[in-house]
């Protein structure tokens, strides 16, 4: 009361001369049925999922050395793991990922498209180098235990490329990097 509320649409005396026109009765019915159907499925769903994004996680991190995974090990939501993989910078990996068919994410879905670390794991006291690190794997009910195979059988492959590239990575694990640098000529 008192708020004078400019309308969203303009044209009618419906709702109270704030939005214009007949209500959308197909979109109100089919938002009611998928809201049925989601009740319904939700169960099913979550096991689904839960089981596919156990399945990526534990199958990435039995294959790939120094992974870490960012949230609680079971407090979570079941369709999305976000892991860290040290010595791999984060972009990298999804851009080669991406020329995989495979999509995923270095933060939230509403930072994508950003070289920032995700605030998030930021926020969780993630260090900046494995935040920076960091992939995030967004599972639906579509999704199949081939396509999480795919994913555990190329991923590795893409981290050591990426890591081969780290003269930190060689450092620390003493594998030769795939990068030398020469003022003469010669390899180092």
């Amino acid at each position: 009361r008192g708020v004078k509320i400019v309308p969203l649409i303009h044209g009618g005396h419906q709702e109270r001369n704030r939005r214009g026109g007949t209500e959308n009765v197909a979109g109100i019915v089919a938002l009611g049925k998928a809201c049925e159907i989601a009740e319904r499925d939700m169960l099913s769903d979550i096991k689904h999922l839960t089981y596919l994004r156990d399945r990526l996680q534990i199958g990435l991190m039995q294959k790939i050395n120094h992974v870490h995974l960012n949230g609680h090990p079971t407090k979570r939501t079941p369709n999305t793991v976000n892991l860290s993989f040290e010595f791999a910078e984060g972009e990298s990996l999804l851009l080669n990922l991406d020329m995989k068919g495979i999509a995923a994410s270095s933060g939230s879905a509403c930072t994508s498209g950003t070289l920032e670390p995700s605030h998030v794991l930021v926020g969780m006291g993630i260090p900046l180098e494995l935040s920076h690190s960091s992939g995030r794997f967004s599972l639906g009910r579509q999704n199949t235990e081939e396509e999480i195979d795919y994913v555990i059988e190329v991923f590795p492959e893409i981290v050591e490329r990426m890591r081969s590239m780290s003269p930190l990575y060689s450092t620390v694990t003493g594998k030769a990097s795939g990068i030398s640098f020469s003022n003469t000529g010669h390899s180092h």
